[in-house]
């Protein structure tokens, strides 16, 4: 049986950390990436990379680890985001350059770099995305913009990559409960959902067989949208 290889990004912590130990718990050997991460191996399957998503050095680094040992990706997941919630005439350009560094153009070189990878044997990237491109809240027009981008994104390579059986999910999540949440008012952890509940969804994904093409799930809490 083959070793399948998946890298997540943004998991230090909440839907990316949550994800990692999903995919490592169904037998992926899988690489846990963030800004902060060290070169560690917790067990056989989880190993913690460091990467900056606005560095291409350090995104063809990690890459090229991958590359190095395995010679094949078979799991992307695009989770790291920031969000950055003001008044749009406060936005200043470093706001926007940080924010779309990670949420965009981190993830486009990701991609970019998982595509050699990807093409011997096909795979999914799932690309964390937000219910808020369809019902965006007040003070996160720097956030819902940048997830407009990752979404066309995808929709334009999943008719570009579907010969090479590379597809690309959009996972479209209402609330769901991280640190992103815990300064913003009239939400509560228990009105959301879980990270847990999207690492399932994120393990269910991956594991669906290679003729099966997903371009959007969207899950959301009990009570709704959000």
């Amino acid at each position: 049986m083959e070793q399948k290889i998946a890298l997540v990004t943004g998991a230090s912590r909440g839907i990316g950390e949550a994800i990692s130990h999903e995919l490592s718990k169904n037998g992926y050997i899988t690489y846990a990436i963030s800004r902060g991460g060290n070169e560690r191996n917790n067990d056989d399957r989880l190993t913690h990379l460091p990467m900056d998503l606005r560095s291409e050095e350090s995104i063809q680094e990690a890459f090229s680890i991958i590359e190095r040992k395995h010679g094949v990706l078979d799991v992307l997941v695009n989770n790291a985001a920031v969000m950055i919630n003001k008044p749009f005439e406060q936005f200043e350009r470093a706001d926007w350059e940080d924010t779309y560094a990670t949420n965009v153009f981190g993830p486009i070189q990701c991609i970019q770099q998982a595509f050699p990878l990807m093409k011997k044997r096909g795979g999914r990237i799932i690309n964390i995305s937000s219910i808020m491109t369809e019902r965006p809240l007040p003070q996160s027009a720097l956030y819902t913009s940048s997830k407009h981008a990752l979404n066309g994104l995808g929709e334009a390579l999943s008719e570009e990559w579907y010969p090479h059986r590379i597809f690309l999910t959009k996972l479209c999540l209402g609330a769901t409960y991280t640190d992103m949440w815990k300064n913003v008012g009239g939400f509560t952890q228990d009105d959301m959902l879980q990270v847990e509940d999207v690492a399932r969804m994120a393990a269910f994904i991956a594991q669906t067989p290679l003729h099966v093409r997903m371009d959007e799930i969207k899950m959301t809490p009990p009570k709704g949208v959000l």
